[in-house]
């Protein structure tokens, strides 16, 4: 059929009702001439209703018009709600398969089952046939339940059930929004479900079609045949219960079996007698790890009521709550960041994934905070069953930190991780004290004399206060120390340093131990070395170098020239390979990032940050300042939120920020620097070439002049 508007202008809208009136006859009559032109039987069967209009004198039409006028002005004005909603419910809300998985489960908590089945691929990379099935022996449900509970979203559970179960079980849900968790990872979400009364339903939802309903659309489930019970609940042989099955996943990528399970056995504390987990056949165990420290078994603050029993202690918090917990630490740098922290549970759930309660990191207070986990129970904090007393946000997996009715708890959370580091601070002191009676240091003293040893052991009592003190490293610097105290000229230093004040033998003896210049002369080459490379790199710079292929060579070949922690991930990065679509500007080479960097916390934890720096030359080849454009900076944030999306697909996504390198920019491009550099996430870094040279060789002359006297004293010893 012809477009009838095409090529057209469309009449000035009608303004009056005998315009309207007049305006409906003549598209009538419009509309019946292009229709009697079709066979189509859609075609006739609206050229019959447009022929009825068509029959009404002008007077009948304006009458219809008139009622239809009223009608509107009598209709209440409504909130109507698009499917569009399921996407910050559901696809936003729970954006992991952990959490996709976790409120599944607690579904089949609130329906009483004894045991619940999740089967879910790992090792291997999701494809259109991959499937997650989340299988219990609950109550069940009849058609008339699903539609009536499952299906209505926004129920108000704990409300209508009373907050408990049919069997008694303080129920998790609570805003009827659970079921839609299943979109944060499938585009389609099929159900099978039997009664204990033998009534069963079967339906699937596809993710598209709800989200694309107009407002105020009802959105139908797709019944599917009750009779054509699934394998996976016919194997089990179960009475009653549901199945969820999981399609069309939307995570393309490998999943972790390890951190799938540690993380959910963070997200449970459920009685095992009450309720069963089982991941592909294999039951999931409560949260434990192998910790150096527990507290408070192992020690308590001074002056704390605090009772301990199974590993946990019970306290009552000033404003009269009682609160269970304990914190602990490990003997080694916990590899996943997500893990480390203290998480906070209620009704054997998850509300609050780890986190230090909001404390302050001072440069102290950094330490032990890789090592730090533990739990705390507080059933008070979920007790609600309206917005306005509920404490926990809609995720269920964060409390409402601004809430004012939790700062006294919050505050004595921050108490308790202050106390608890200081406590491991002093527990770690005191275990590097004692490789002081190693019997291999005892041994090597015992040839000393009583001053010598004196001094030795004034030295020993200080490195073992040096910040983080790991009781293996001390005992390996003392065995150092005490073989370099043989040679004169490293006594005579040592002896020095002794009548310094406490600051400066802090400053020296940490120096020493990190960079272990005791034995300096192997460490003087390579800093000598390191020297000659940033000359090289200043006079690249001030004589005019090209980004590339000169500057961008050395980077290459020496990061540490930018940053000393970094290690190279990859340079000329292809950028199709983080979905960015390259912008080439004129005279550039395109499609491409300079460079990506890596930083990662202490062995043997992951690298947890990614750096992606852009450099640009200093002076163009007449000597001028090459001078960076507003478009060139606004690419650069354009291709780092890119970067950053990319590594978010991660099951623990790291950090992203940008670095820029350049001597000058144009005003505009100055504007847009100054606001960048204002955000957090993406964190922005601007550096001229000037600043990133004098940062680099002040460090390493610092460490020359470290290492030149300690080199000069065994030389001379």
């Amino acid at each position: 059929m012809s477009n009838p508007g095409k090529g057209r202008e469309h009449a000035p809208a009608p303004k009056t009702l005998d315009e309207t009136a007049q305006a409906l006859s003549n598209s009538i009559a419009e509309l019946l001439s292009i229709l009697d032109r079709s066979e189509d039987d859609l075609c006739r069967a609206i050229r019959k209703d447009a022929k009825t209009l068509s029959d009404l004198t002008p007077d009948e039409q304006k009458g219809a018009l008139s009622e239809l006028e009223d009608e509107l002005k009598n209709t209440p004005l409504r909130l109507l709600f698009a499917g569009a909603l399921i996407e910050q419910l559901g696809s936003q809300l729970y954006s992991s398969a952990t959490a996709t998985v976790a409120e599944l489960i607690s579904n089949s908590w609130d329906a009483d089952a004894k045991n619940v089945w999740v089967k879910i691929p790992f090792g291997e990379a999701w494809t259109d046939s991959s499937t997650i099935e989340v299988l219990d022996d609950g109550h069940g449900m009849n058609r008339k339940a699903a539609q009536l509970h499952y299906l209505v979203t926004g129920r108000k559970r704990r409300l209508s059930d009373r907050g408990t179960s049919r069997n008694g079980r303080a129920i998790h849900g609570r805003k009827g929004i659970g079921k839609l968790a299943a979109f944060g990872t499938a585009g389609l979400l099929e159900c099978y479900t039997k009664s204990r009364h033998g009534d069963a339903a079967k339906f699937q939802l596809d993710y598209e079609r709800i989200r694309k309903a107009k407002p105020g659309e009802v959105c139908d489930a797709e019944e599917l045949d009750r009779n054509s019970v699934p394998k996976s609940f016919a194997d089990k042989g179960l009475n009653s219960g549901t199945l969820i099955q999981l399609r069309r996943l939307r995570l393309k990528r490998a999943i972790s079996e390890e951190k799938f399970r540690e993380s959910m056995s963070r997200r449970f504390a459920l009685n095992e007698n009450e309720m069963k987990v089982f991941i592909n056949e294999e039951p999931l165990r409560k949260f434990a790890i192998d910790l150096e420290f527990r507290y408070p078994c192992d020690k308590q603050p001074r002056g704390a009521a605090i009772k301990t029993a199974g590993g946990w202690g019970l306290e009552t918090l000033e404003v009269g709550k009682d609160v269970e917990w304990w914190i602990g630490f490990t003997a080694k740098p916990l590899e996943d960041e997500a893990v480390r922290g203290v998480s906070v549970l209620s009704r054997g759930k998850l509300l609050q994934k780890p986190f230090l309660f909001g404390r302050s990191q001072g440069a102290t207070g950094q330490l032990g905070q890789e090592y730090i986990v533990g739990e705390v129970k507080a059933e008070w904090l979920d007790t609600g069953v309206d917005a306005d007393d509920d404490l926990v946000q809609t995720s269920r997996d964060q409390l409402q930190l601004e809430d004012e009715r939790i700062e006294g708890f919050l505050e004595w959370g921050r108490k308790r991780i202050d106390w608890a580091l200081s406590a491991r601070l002093e527990a770690r002191r005191s275990k590097a004290e004692k490789e002081l009676d190693d019997p291999e240091i005892v041994k090597l003293l015992a040839d000393c004399t009583a001053k010598e040893r004196s001094v030795l052991l004034n030295i020993a009592k200080q490195s073992t206060k040096l910040g983080d003190p790991d009781p293996k490293a001390v005992h390996d610097f003392m065995v150092e120390v005490i073989n370099g105290y043989k040679d004169r000229a490293v006594r005579e230093l040592m002896e020095q340093v002794q009548i310094k004040n406490p600051e400066f033998q802090d400053e020296f003896w940490t120096l020493v131990r990190e960079f272990s210049l005791i034995d300096a002369r192997r460490n003087l080459s390579i800093i000598q070395a390191r020297l000659s490379t940033i000359e090289k790199l200043e006079n690249a710079v001030a004589h005019g170098a090209s980004e590339v292929p000169v500057i961008h060579e050395m980077l290459k070949e020496f990061p540490w020239l930018i940053d000393p922690r970094w290690s190279l991930m990859g340079e000329e990065v292809d950028l199709k390979k983080f979905g960015i679509a390259p912008e080439t500007d004129a005279g550039e080479r395109g499609g491409r990032l300079d460079f990506v960097f890596a930083l990662g916390p202490a062995e043997p934890a992951q690298q947890d940050r990614i750096s992606v720096v852009e450099i640009k030359r200093g002076t163009t080849a007449e000597g001028k300042i090459r001078k960076v454009s507003d478009h060139e900076v606004q690419k650069f944030h354009k291709y780092l939120l890119h970067v950053e999306r990319h590594f978010a697909k991660e099951s623990q996504p790291r950090r992203v920020t940008g670095l820029m390198i350049a001597d000058g920019y144009t005003e505009g491009a100055d504007l847009v620097r100054v606001s960048l550099g204002q955000i957090d996430n993406p964190e922005f870094k601007f550096k001229t070439w000037d600043s990133v040279i004098r940062d680099t060789k002040q460090l390493h002359m610092s460490w020359l002049d470290v290492t030149t006297k300690a080199s000069q004293a065994q030389a001379s010893g």
